[in-house]
């Protein structure tokens, strides 16, 4: 199932901009006053100190209108001091109409909200969007070109309340929570957005947006007439202190209490300036509060991609994302100590992190499967050095090793590069060598060999591999081209990342065309193609693949998708197969402020990859998920998801099944909630219950007190035994030094 609730790189082609229209109109700009009066961020901008504010009102809506009058009214108005720059939004409308919600921070992507987009070295490369709804909840991620960091938290204030004429927010910035040059008058470039959803999602920013121009962070404005704006430098303690007792069976499969346990923690972070930050933490606690959502993998012979949703790692962690995935914090599960330095000198960031991991994972990538084995303790240190060219272009250099307590090691190292032409085409280009050196213990035993007779066992073999991806682009207002080559050879790894497959060529191309008629019944639609061939490095034809896509943006934000793929052939523990299809549909709806829901459902002639001999199946999956939204405060987000596959001729099945889960969350304050998440697998019959209080006024001070608990489930729930119970408490607070 895809996550359908926006994300912000869906609303980066939306985001703040500042016009560069086809007759260069000239970018805006700000010029912002200094003040030396107290500021209270409450949400109430009817001090006075704020008349003398130097104030905007340009709005421009730029989805789904191009470039036209929003139905609404904004206005900015900025101010700053030695410590904070601070932001008052004015968002007029009928109350009634406004949308909001007492929700997790992150979570208000359905609401409305006003956001401030900051790039303070003017790179065009990486900007940061600070936003919050009308109840001052906040909402913040970093984009870096087409990826963005949804995980980045950075400390800010915001209030906000919902007045007779609309919403109005108040937010205060510390310099201490940016990085900016060093210079006694500062030049950044900045943007205003607004979201409106109603009948539609109004997009609105400050200028419009230029959709000629596939660089938004270019089109940011100017902020200017900050003067001697320094940051201080801080030091910051992180404590915290985790206990937990877990209960296992005994040999009546009754579950017995173990010893309770807690462990003390402590981090430390160190800004030296606005450029240059260090972090160690000594004994961290980096598990997960809630689990992953399950996903079906009965027929996958890979390993399941799972997003990283611990703090630590999730900070800088645009730095470390490239096309080819190299850098997989996941690969350090359990930590013993960990540091980080990141630095930004002129145009150049580099950055450092090292880890002292207890139990290592291993994900060997393999031509047909990938293998895996948890390993002992390891030593990871991965460096990045990434050069801003400017207009969303750079070049980088990348270095990861770790080396482990009990033998064998992984390197890998290589660069990257992306420049744009011309405004409309784009070049990108990573290239990486690696170097394994395996074990010599019976961890990992198997017979499968590959490239130059090596096998997968894990007996002391060392060999090097490389990959190298390209990517070449034209994208224009309505049309979208991009051909591709990759590979990676047989002995290419990644220790340190999330490679699963190797051994392959691709040549590929994908095209497509967008139009926005902006009607009553249509508002915008995409038509698209894209196809791929794939040999390995033996010369042998794998896969040819063609895929036809389609988008429609309907009325009551109502998004549909139809994809139609086709596989004219494929070989699979050499059983080739022609003539391969499948279809799928996919419709969200955020119809009301209530409710939003999704519905998706495909089928068609599948190979059936996890029997030894590969035979033709017919498959298919239907889900459905909802959001539902009982008060301000709380809400209820149920999935299902069924999977099946048969025979062609349909008198026998091969796999059937679905899992289901449900997530209900009670926002008691901005940071005070409670939660229930509930799963259940039907392929592996376990259920999963996991009920948490949690208090997070600030990103990084938290206090969590929970507990999960594991089922076994046989028949029609005719007998569940609990199989797994923890109950857990985490403190951490955040001292400024």
């Amino acid at each position: 199932m895809k996550n359908h609730i926006p994300s912000l790189v869906l609303i980066a082609l939306l985001l703040p901009v500042n016009q560069v229209y086809a007759d260069n109109t000239e970018l805006k700009s700000f010029t912002i006053s200094k003040t030396d009066a107290e500021i209270v961020i409450d949400g109430d901008i009817s001090e006075k100190i704020w008349e003398t504010a130097t104030s905007i009102n340009n709005f421009l809506e730029f989805e789904p209108g191009e470039n036209v009058q929003p139905p609404v009214e904004t206005e900015i108005k900025l101010m700053y001091d030695d410590n904070y720059l601070y932001v008052a939004f004015f968002a007029y409308d009928n109350p009634e109409n406004v949308r909001a919600t007492f929700g997790n921070r992150d979570e208000v992507f359905a609401d409305d909200f006003v956001a401030i987009i900051l790039d303070p070295y003017g790179e065009s490369n990486t900007g940061i969007m600070l936003a919050s709804n009308p109840f001052g909840i906040q909402l913040d991620t970093k984009s870096s070109g087409q990826n963005e960091d949804v995980g980045f938290d950075l400390v800010y204030n915001t209030q906000g309340k919902i007045t007779e004429d609309g919403f109005q927010v108040e937010m205060s910035i510390p310099f201490s929570s940016l990085s900016f040059p060093v210079k006694d008058e500062q030049e950044w470039r900045v943007g205003f957005y607004r979201s409106l959803p109603r009948e539609n999602r109004h997009q609105i920013a400050w200028g419009g947006m230029d959709r000629t121009d596939p660089c938004w962070l270019c089109q940011l404005g100017y902020l200017r007439g900050m003067k001697g704006i320094k940051k201080k430098q801080v030091l910051e303690l992180l404590p915290a202190v985790v206990g937990s007792q877990a209960y296992s069976p005994d040999s009546l499969n009754v579950l017995q209490s173990n010893a309770a346990e807690g462990e003390p923690s402590l981090g430390f972070r160190y800004s030296f300036s606005s450029d240059l930050s260090a972090e160690f933490t000594l004994n961290p606690d980096f598990s997960q509060v809630e689990a992953d959502a399950d996903q079906i993998d009965v027929n996958t012979t890979y390993a399941l991609f799972f997003p990283e949703k611990r703090p630590f790692f999730n900070e800088g962690a645009e730095l470390f994302r490239t096309y080819i995935n190299a850098v997989y914090t996941r690969s350090i599960n359990d930590p013993i100590a960990a540091g980080r330095i990141i630095s930004k000198m002129g145009k150049t960031t580099f950055a450092f992190l090292s880890a002292l991991d207890q139990h290592s994972p291993y994900t060997i990538p393999g031509e047909e499967k990938s293998y895996a084995a948890i390993g002992g303790e390891s030593l990871s240190n991965i460096f990045r050095a990434k050069h801003s060219l400017g207009q969303t272009g750079y070049y980088g250099f990348m270095l990861t090793d770790r080396r482990m307590a009990d033998g064998g090691a992984g390197s890998l190292t290589g660069v990257d590069f992306r420049y744009r032409f011309n405004k409309i085409y784009s070049l990108e280009m990573q290239a990486l060598l690696s170097n394994t050196a395996e074990p010599s213990d019976s961890l990992l035993t198997n017979d499968d060999t590959f490239g130059d007779g090596y096998t997968v066992t894990f007996d002391g073999e060392s060999f090097k591999g490389n990959a190298v991806e390209v990517e070449f682009s034209r994208t224009t207002k309505h049309v979208f081209i991009e051909a591709q080559y990759e590979h990676k050879t047989p002995e290419f790894r990644a220790d340190n990342g999330f490679i699963t497959k190797n051994n392959y060529k691709k040549f590929g191309l994908v095209s497509r065309v967008q139009f926005w008629p902006n009607g009553t019944f249509l508002s915008s639609y995409v038509f698209g193609m894209g196809g791929g061939v794939f040999h390995n490095f033996s010369g042998e034809l794998k896969k040819q693949k063609l895929k036809i896509f389609s988008n429609f943006t309907l009325p009551r934000q109502t998004n549909l998708e139809i994809d139609f793929e086709i596989t004219p052939f494929e070989r699979f523990k050499s059983t080739d197969m022609t003539g391969l299809w499948n279809w799928d549909i996919n419709v969200n709806s955020r119809f009301s402020e209530a409710i939003m829901l999704g519905f998706g459902t495909g089928s068609g002639e599948k190979m059936v990859r996890y029997l030894d001999v590969p035979e033709r199946g017919n498959g298919q999956y239907i889900y459905t998920w909802m959001q539902m939204k009982l008060t301000q405060k709380l809400s209820i987000q149920p999935m299902y998801m069924y999977s099946e596959m048969k025979t062609t001729a349909g008198d026998s099945t091969y796999y059937s099944g679905f899992t289901s889960r449900i997530r209900m969350n009670y926002q008691i304050s901005k940071a005070l909630s409670i939660r229930l998440f509930t799963q259940y697998s039907d392929f592996s019959n376990t259920l999963q219950f996991q009920p948490l209080i949690s208090y997070r006024p600030s990103p990084f001070t938290i206090f969590y007190l929970g507990s999960t608990h594991g089922y076994d489930v046989t028949g029609d729930f005719e007998k569940t035994e609990e199989s797994i119970r923890q109950i857990f408490m985490k403190f951490q607070y955040l001292f400024d030094v």
